[in-house]
């Protein structure tokens, strides 16, 4: 269960269950069919593997794979016209807040008592008012993703506990990038993943309980801030100024220069393992990552499971629903195979303490006591229905402030906020 911010291509309307029948609009009550939309062709795999397959459900399960934007755009026309809706739906972490206010998701407070093995910012970030409108079946916790040979050439190491103390904060960060610069590396592709690394850690969200925009001390201020450590990383040549999720950045991966990628849990093997091999097959860093928490902690994507209010399907929604976040079963087997990190403490912590688990692709590191720790400094507060566009709008303005477009950080902050009025009406930017 991903998250991803470059999603599966549809699926068009693929049914899975004992036999195709007549394809009845979503969420119209008819036939004998329960509607489930998801952004990721991981979430319709498992959804047949794990559920489908594997009980007599005694009625078949429609899913239907679409882009994150589409699946939004289907589900606010739904919301205005109370047509053409799922039965349970799968959103995305960055942006399922906005459907947290119980108009058109059923609340699951009945499923409370499940969440107390669960990792507490997934509960927190479901929340509000008091009442429980989704289970988060994956946790997304960030970290630092680093190469072991270029570690031990640079740093005489490749031990986490040994790369972690030499990354451990901004400060101690910059100086080990500059050590890799001296021996011709560069410490990331592009400066500007760290952005996803200072929203994360952010101790406040970006609108407050009275919808004042609220920018947070550590994007701003002027040592070790986001807009500064960006900054002093293209000024000096740190990294090796791709763009994120671009060809460039990917090729990376597989190549000799760069030596980590802040990535969540599932980008290790969606964006590392999947592209860690040359499209000429002649060079490839299989086996030559581990990972370490890095300077600070944060989180990206997760994958929340939620059923839509008024569904004649909302015994078997929430049976659904519950399924994806506690069955030990599939919650081990799934990490297990695929190296996601579940929203189950307890399947995680056997997973860490397996001293037979490892992964290949990290040079025989078992992960996930470091998942573990960094998961439990997760502040799910700070999740607003605004992050994706909010964040991605000061992500711009600190690119302009780091590549000298506009010089003066005053006035780039000035320009932020000055977008965030254009966009949002709702918000009051002061």
């Amino acid at each position: 269960m991903r998250g991803k911010k470059v999603l599966a291509a549809a699926l068009s309307a693929v049914v899975l269950g004992a036999s195709v029948g007549a394809m009845a609009a979503c969420g119209d009550g008819k036939g004998n069919e329960m509607v489930y939309w998801c952004f990721d062709a991981d979430m319709a795999q498992q959804v047949k593997d794990y559920y489908i397959s594997k009980q007599d459900l005694g009625y078949k399960i429609k899913i239907e794979t679409m882009t994150l934007d589409n699946m939004l755009s289907k589900l606010d026309n739904g919301l205005r016209t109370g047509k053409n809706l799922p039965d349970v739906v799968a959103l995305e972490g960055a942006s399922f807040k906005r459907y947290i206010d119980g108009k058109i998701l059923e609340n699951l407070d009945d499923l409370k008592p499940l969440t107390a093995d669960m990792y507490d910012y997934t509960v927190e970030a479901a929340s509000k008012d008091g009442h429980l409108y989704a289970l988060a079946t994956n946790v997304t916790p960030g970290v630092f993703a680093y190469r072991r040979s270029i570690a031990r050439e640079t740093f005489g190491t490749d031990d986490p506990a040994e790369i972690q103390a030499k990354f451990n904060n901004w400060e101690n960060f910059l100086e080990s990038a500059r050590e890799l610069k001296a021996k011709n590396y560069k410490v990331l592709s592009s400066y500007m993943d760290i952005a996803k690394v200072y929203f994360g850690g952010r101790t406040t969200g970006w609108v407050d309980e009275q919808n004042n925009l609220v920018i947070d001390e550590s994007l701003t201020k002027d040592e070790n801030g986001l807009m500064e450590t960006a900054k002093l990383l293209k000024d000096e040549n740190l990294s090796n100024e791709t763009a994120e999720n671009t060809a460039a950045w990917f090729t990376d991966i597989s190549g000799k220069q760069v030596f980590g990628y802040f990535q969540a849990t599932w980008g290790i093997r969606s964006n590392l393992e999947r592209n860690c091999t040359s499209a000429t097959s002649q060079e490839t860093s299989y086996g030559d990552w581990a990972i370490c928490e890095g300077p600070s902690n944060f989180f990206e994507g997760g994958t929340f499971h939620a059923v839509i209010k008024g569904t004649k399907w909302k015994t078997e929604a929430k049976e659904f629903v519950k399924f994806f976040s506690t069955d030990e079963t599939y919650l081990t087997d799934w990490a297990k195979e695929n190296g996601d990190f579940m929203n189950s403490k307890s399947c995680m912590q056997a997973i860490a303490d397996d001293a037979e688990y490892q992964n290949e692709f990290l040079g025989g590191q078992n992960p996930y006591s470091i998942y573990i720790s960094a998961a439990s400094h997760i502040n799910g507060k700070i999740i607003t229905q605004y992050d994706s566009t909010i964040n991605g709008q000061f992500k711009a303005w600190a690119t302009n402030y780091a590549e000298a477009i506009t010089q003066n950080k005053s006035d780039c902050i000035t320009e932020f906020k000055n977008s965030i009025k254009g966009i949002y009406t709702t918000i009051t930017v002061k």
